[in-house]
């Protein structure tokens, strides 16, 4: 019974903030630089840049792990650059999230910042999944004042959806030599991110009594490339400003891990003051987050999709 009360008091909230005043969003993008799939990856890339650039998006954030960076992928790493994306620093290796030593965390963010440096549109902004991780708590103060010494610009995510579980169905759909409807595959993709969106700010109000910005963290791939028009046309449609993220994560008004000192784990933890749950490393599907998918997919009549 209180579910069912809360559930009907964030659909009560989703609808009131769906016609209210515009919010602010900023689009972010992890596992970039990755291999080819159905796209070839560079064009995929400039797929997605060219498509938002058509919806009037003219930067988001591209968080490179350096590791990716090859004689392969540096003219994807180009493209990121001459097109005025914000390139965060995400590490060279993520093995080192299990290293034991503190001395392997300085060593790792030192690599990626040196192959980073050399690119206009690199300001040592950085993303680093221990922060959220939780993990041991002495490394974790030794990671926060190397980066606060060393005048790193943290950047944070409020919104994420498994995206990447659904381009994996899409792919071996499609690596098996059969057909995808592509209009319906993009609305289960953005219904997908759309109720994550609209949930996290209902949530968000009943909390603070206001609407905070979100950073919506997604996966450059194939769907991405394919429909990131129609997210935007979506997220416009209810009333969102998707915005540059330079000035955000630029500014310390705006950005308030600035303030924090790299002292809150998470933005939610930062602005409440609440504790949250420790956040899994590697974000990986669950069982339930595959069946939420799963009925995504079966609105569109996408069941071919579903492994059996």
């Amino acid at each position: 019974m209180r579910m069912k009360y809360l559930s009907a008091l964030l659909l009560i909230v989703i609808q009131l903030f769906s016609c209210a005043h515009a919010r602010e969003i900023v689009l972010a993008f992890d596992d970039t630089l990755g291999h080819s799939t159905s796209l070839d990856g560079t064009a995929r890339t400039k797929m997605l840049i060219n498509s938002m650039a058509r919806a009037d998006v003219k930067q988001a954030l591209f968080l490179i792990k350096t590791k990716k960076l090859t004689a392969n992928t540096l003219d994807r790493m180009m493209y990121y650059d001459e097109t005025g994306q914000l390139i965060v620093n995400a590490g060279h290796n993520y093995s080192l999230l299990h290293r034991a030593k503190s001395y392997g965390y300085p060593i790792d963010i030192m690599k990626s910042n040196a192959a980073l440096e050399p690119y206009v549109n690199y300001h040592q902004h950085i993303t680093y999944p221990y922060l959220d991780g939780g993990g041991d708590s002495e490394l974790l103060e030794q990671l926060k004042r190397y980066l606060a010494e060393h005048n790193y610009l943290p950047i944070y995510v409020t919104t994420q959806v498994h995206d990447e579980y659904m381009n994996k169905l899409y792919q071996i759909r499609i690596e098996s030599g059969r057909t995808v409807d592509i209009r319906a595959l993009e609305k289960a993709y953005v219904s997908m991110i759309m109720d994550k969106v609209l949930a996290y700010e209902a949530r968000a109000f009943l909390t603070l009594g206001r609407s905070p910005r979100q950073v919506l963290l997604l996966n450059e791939n194939d769907l991405a490339a394919y429909c990131i028009i129609g997210v935007i046309d979506a997220l416009n449609d209810k009333g969102f400003k998707v915005i540059a993220p330079e000035k955000v994560f630029t500014d310390p008004v705006l950005n308030p891990y600035f303030v924090s000192n790299f002292t809150a784990n998470t933005l939610n933890n930062f602005i409440t003051g609440l504790p949250e749950a420790k956040r899994e490393w590697p974000y990986v599907a669950s069982k339930q987050d595959k069946e939420k998918i799963h009925s995504y997919l079966r609105v569109q009549g996408l069941e071919n999709l579903i492994p059996q």
